[in-house]
């Protein structure tokens, strides 16, 4: 009995502190689930051709510089900032450290092997040849863990690159992809001929239907693991299956989970794919293979054969784009109730990035993967994931200035879909309110 009266005690103080204790995370409006949101606006056939152009652009690109300075960008930020950076344990990295890791990217051997290969393995591209992470200021609440300065992307398993050089220790390649340079472990590429790769570019691929699905060859053994957004060549199937080979490794695929590429684009299928990635953790430049915001969107468009850049601001450039940093934020709310198409605008502010998910009760909604709002004192209050959000959430909260609000901030949109005839009226609409 005395067991239990202390247990009932410990319950009641951890109770009451809990309440007492202050939240750094956000609450949501609306529910986490994509099933509320509106109905998409209208259907799309995007340009297949265009999608696999860029997808295989690595294996066609002609170099015509040389320049270190914009290939190797990074060396440049860590040796002659006057930043400080640190390990994952909150222990300053020496400049030392830098040296020998730059001296180990062996730049003056670019371009030495210049030979198409093929991603055989998820791989983390890295603007330096390093494992650990590389952090800010692991102190602060908008940087450390997941800010990790040396990740720059995520390479999905079958992804074609073209091989510039070996770094010194020979464990990584420094490679060219269809969103930027970096670096990889050689072990997690296979080099084709030029041969191999034009029969590879003609293949028939099939795209994901679950994130994070485990992949097994013929005799089950793991090969991979699934990628919404991704693209993988099949060469046959039978009634249950898909059969597949990336480079030497041979898989089969349950035809429940995956579609031949590209995927119609529909409410259904695009509201599948957005179900998958909703709630998964944010992972800035695809920390821990996870999506920043310019990656979830890449990734909800790819399977529809939709290509887009790499950042934020690459992404709303793509597109047509429409100036709105000079409206109020009630302007903007009635320019977008007005113009946007939901699941086909992207909203755009520096930094960051969100597709327009329409409205309910009035309220403007985005889906994106955010980390979260910043405070007066330059602390976040926390989203962390891939979200369904209002534009205006954190406007109840003190802690935080209204300019730093999404609505406040937001500076452009993008329609992925805009006829002549509705980019001539939306021109004249802006440019009616700007002049007054």
């Amino acid at each position: 009995m005395k067991y239990f009266f202390l247990f009932g005690i410990f319950i009641f103080f951890i109770s009451c502190s809990s309440k007492n204790l202050p939240s750094n995370y956000l609450e949501f409006k609306y529910e986490q689930n994509i099933s509320i949101l509106p109905t998409l606006d209208e259907n799309q056939n995007f340009v297949l051709n265009d999608y696999k152009k860029n997808f295989f652009s690595p294996w066609h690109m002609k170099i015509t510089h040389k320049n270190p300075e914009q290939i190797f960008w990074s060396f440049n930020f860590y040796m002659n900032t006057q930043k400080e950076f640190y390990f994952f344990n909150k222990q300053k990295i020496p400049k030392t450290w830098f040296e020998k890791q730059i001296t180990n990217a062996n730049a003056k051997d670019f371009l030495k092997i210049n030979k198409k290969a093929l991603v055989i393995k998820n791989s983390l591209l890295k603007n330096l040849p390093v494992d650990t992470p590389i952090l800010l200021d692991p102190f602060k609440q908008g940087e450390g863990i997941p800010f990790d300065y040396a990740q720059d992307s995520v390479l999905n398993i079958a992804s074609a690159i073209l091989v510039s050089h070996y770094t010194l220790d020979k464990r990584f390649v420094f490679v060219n992809t269809e969103s930027g340079w970096g670096f990889i472990p050689a072990q997690n590429i296979e080099f084709f001929s030029d041969k191999r790769a034009k029969i590879y570019e003609n293949l028939n691929f099939i795209t994901p239907l679950k994130d994070k699905f485990p992949i097994y060859d013929k005799d089950d053994n793991f090969i991979f693991q699934t990628r919404i957004g991704a693209l993988y060549p099949y060469y046959s199937e039978d009634k249950n299956f898909y059969f597949g080979k990336i480079g030497s490794l041979k898989f089969k695929f349950p035809k429940s989970k995956a579609v031949k590429f590209p995927l119609e684009f529909n409410e259904n299928n695009l509201k599948s794919q957005l179900t998958q990635l909703l709630a998964l953790p944010y992972g800035w430049g695809g920390y821990n293979y996870e999506r920043d915001c310019s990656l979830f969107l890449r990734d909800v468009f790819a399977p529809f054969g939709l290509y887009m850049p790499r950042n934020s601001k690459a992404q709303s450039e793509y597109f047509t784009q429409f100036n709105i940093s000079k409206l109020s934020n009630q302007q903007k709310q009635i320019f977008l109730k007005k113009y946007a198409k939901t699941y086909l605008t992207l909203l755009y502010m520096k930094g960051h990035i969100m597709l327009y998910a329409g409205t309910i009760n009035d309220d403007i909604l985005a889906l994106h993967s955010a980390w979260g709002v910043k405070t007066k004192d330059d602390g976040r209050l926390l989203i962390a994931k891939n979200a369904i959000t209002t534009l205006d959430i954190a406007s109840d909260k003190k802690e935080v200035d209204s300019k730093d609000l999404f609505i406040s901030r937001l500076s452009a949109v993008s329609f992925l879909s805009l006829s002549q005839e509705e980019k001539e009226e939306i021109s004249n609409y802006l440019q009616n309110i700007n002049s007054h």
